[in-house]
Parts: structure tokens; sequence; C-alpha cells
């Protein structure tokens, strides 16, 4: 079916080729079998920039679980300080920063063993793209605990009010802080939406807020009912999926 796809498909159209990509990411998903991938190296090859990224990332799909073996499978992609030797031109910030998101994807929920290391990723590179994709990763793979030494880092990348980075760690913190619904960081992303002038970071943050709500029914009404009333409508657009995140709740009919 994939080798159909990808010969019925324009390479050079490059909304085609992330969606083949993509595909087999989710058709192969917790496999490890990356057979067309490998088969297909030359037309890989063809993607750039987010479209880079997003098939490195993909990788992280089809070798979810794989924790023991994770960091060896994505190393080939992952950054590296530019003296630390080995040879070879540094793959593209796409390509890293998608491997960084990868990693987290591999390690979902089990983030013990790579969480350190996506802190170090994130401190030592001013690219957006790479902290893009360090935020992503980290917020998978701390998806839920709350961890005070990866929100901190995660604030620090959102306060540099980069629009790539800023996004990336507005969701990030979402998955971060899933389900937990603290009242005061909260607040703190919704301080920080209303003073950046980047819609890319309002978006993420707003996002990020929404997941902070999931299953918290009675819990998460004061912020949904803030975000649904902001006066920016990206906020309120946040509020959307903040309402429906928790089931509903008896009585939550004027909310809805």
């Amino acid at each position: 079916l994939l080798k159909q796809i990808r010969a019925a498909v324009e390479s050079r159209n490059s909304v085609c080729h992330s969606a083949t990509v993509l595909c087999n990411a989710l058709m192969h998903a917790g496999t490890t079998v990356d057979t067309f991938l490998r088969e297909n190296l030359d037309w890989l090859s063809r993607a750039t920039n987010w479209a880079r990224f997003s098939a490195t990332a993909g990788m992280g799909v089809i070798h979810h679980g794989q924790l023991a073996e994770g960091r060896q499978l994505m190393g080939p992609f992952l950054p590296r300080d530019a003296g630390s030797g080995g040879g070879g031109m540094r793959p593209s910030p796409y390509t890293e920063g998608g491997a960084l998101y990868a990693l987290g994807l591999i390690h979902a929920n089990h983030g013990a063993g790579i969480t350190q290391f996506l802190l170090e990723s994130a401190r030592s590179s001013s690219n957006e793209v790479i902290q893009h994709g360090a935020a992503l990763g980290l917020g998978l793979a701390a998806l839920g605990t709350g961890d005070e030494e990866v929100y901190t880092d995660l604030f620090r990348i959102l306060r540099t009010d980069g629009a790539v980075a800023g996004e990336g760690a507005g969701i990030g913190m979402g998955l971060l802080l899933a389900g937990t619904s603290p009242a005061a960081k909260q607040q703190q992303i919704l301080a920080y939406c209303h003073k950046t002038a980047h819609e890319k970071i309002i978006r993420g943050c707003a996002l990020g807020l929404a997941l902070t709500a999931y299953g918290r029914e009675e819990e998460a009404e004061p912020l949904v009912e803030q975000m649904v009333r902001d006066a920016d409508p990206i906020i309120r657009y946040g509020g959307g999926p903040a309402g429906g995140a928790p089931p509903p709740a008896p009585g939550a009919g004027e909310l809805v």
C-alpha cells in the first residue's frame, strides 16, 4: 500500500511527501519496522525544513517503547558538539530537532532514562528548531509528571520569546502538566500569553493549557471560563479543547 501511495504522489509536492511519511509512521507505530524508510532513502532525503523535522520524528513513532535502544537508534540524527569529532557534516537543525522529538515519542511517559539528555540538549542550543524539538520531547518524556526542573527549563525557553521555540515550549508544558491542573502555573502561562506578540506562542500555550485540564472535571471550570472569555481570540480558541478535555461534570451544562 505504501509503495502504491508513493508511486501515486508527486515527490516534489511537499504536502503529499510529508503525508506519505506520516502514513508510514502511523502504519508501523511501535513495530520497529522501518523497512520503507531504509528502502527509500533517496526519496526521503528530498524532504526539507519542517518536512524533514516530521520525517525524523516519525521514527520515534515507529520505535515507540524501545527504551533501551532509543538513543542509539536516533544517534546519527541527534545534536552533537561541533568539536565532538566523528567526521561528516552535521545534520540539519530540522533533523536534529526532529530527533529530539522522536526521543520523546519513544520514551513517552517513561522518560527517566532520557529526560536529562533532553534537558542538556535544550540548554546547549540557541537554535529555535532544536529547542522546539527538545521542548516537545521533554513534554512527552515527562508526560503528566509536573517535574519542576523540566517546567523551569521549558518556561525559560518560552521567555526567550522566539516564536518557533516558544510554541514548542507551550505545548511541552501542557504535556508535562497534563491532567494536573496547577492553578499557579496555568496563570503564569496565561500571563505570558498576554505579554507576547507572537501568535505561534499564544497558540502553543493555549493548547498546552487545554492539556492541563484533562480529566479534572470541576477543577478545570475556572480555567475554561477564563479562557473562553479572554479578549484574545487564540486563547478563546484554546478554551474549546480545554472545555472538552475534562469529562462533563454534573451540572456543567452552563459551562458548555
